[in-house]
């Protein structure tokens, strides 16, 4: 029976621990925001941990400036993953120290963080990247039900989220924050269009802070471009429309 042990037990390792629990894994956590009767009662692991050090797999799920903190003072002998949407920042880390660690990201999530919101089947038929081949971490993403994408730049995989991740997420975030600002009645005049929209402007800062702060460079520039085609679609390119009736219709058409 393979051993893991999941730093933060919230959305993505809650239910990381529920798929790899019903696939015969045990588990343990470590997580100081949450309570062991709260992570048995949601099936998420089987017991608490104090360090990361004694099982055949950890696995990082926390927000991404903890994540570096966990990597700068793991023991160097720990077989250990991440399930980050920025890879390259903890690939650095773990070259510099040498680490037995694999850049992971699962292509899964929801606006929602908490363990309450944790289910067994989140990653069934999504992607989940990887930087580098390891058995036990296939065999991790396989056991929660996902589809392993080999990626050999961990750069190239963060400049990639910026524009269909971390994008998407700035837009969305910044949009609410404008609306509250100007006080406009939502309630009253907003419609479906808004509130798909903002959906992701329900997620959290502590989240979000530091994969924007950490992919910076790339989302800047992403950004920047973006609202010149937006002015570009005020001025009337009605080429532009073309070009976003094609993305989406492949978007929409592609599996989920």
């Amino acid at each position: 029976m393979p051993r893991a042990t999941i730093a933060g037990l919230g959305l993505i390792g809650g239910s990381i621990g529920i798929a790899l629990r019903a696939s015969g894994w045990r588990v343990a956590y470590v997580d100081p925001h949450v309570e062991l009767d709260e992570a048995l009662a949601a099936g998420a692991a089987d017991e608490r941990a104090d360090n990361l050090d004694d099982s055949d797999l950890a696995v990082i799920a926390t927000p991404l400036d903890v994540a570096r903190v966990i990597l700068e003072s793991v023991d160097d002998a720990t077989r250990i993953t991440s399930v980050s949407s920025v890879m390259e920042p903890l690939r650095s880390i773990a070259d510099r120290r040498r680490l037995n660690f694999t850049a992971g990201h699962p292509l899964a999530g929801s606006e929602q963080r908490s363990l309450l919101a944790a289910r067994g089947d989140l990653f069934r038929g999504k992607r989940w990247f990887i930087d580098r081949d390891d058995v036990l971490v296939k065999s991790m993403i396989a056991d929660c039900g996902a589809i392993i994408d080999r990626v050999d730049d961990a750069g190239a995989h963060d400049a990639a989220l910026a524009l269909t991740s971390h994008l998407p997420q700035l837009l969305s975030t910044a949009l609410a924050a404008y609306l509250e600002a100007t006080g406009i009645d939502v309630i009253r005049f907003g419609g479906s269009g808004l509130r798909t929209f903002l959906r992701l402007a329900g997620s959290e800062a502590s989240v979000w802070t530091p994969v924007f702060d950490a992919n910076r460079a790339n989302l800047g520039a992403s950004a920047a471009d973006v609202l010149r085609v937006a002015q570009s679609l005020i001025d009337g390119d009605a080429e532009a429309f073309e070009r976003a009736r094609q993305v989406w219709s492949r978007l929409s058409s592609a599996p989920q």
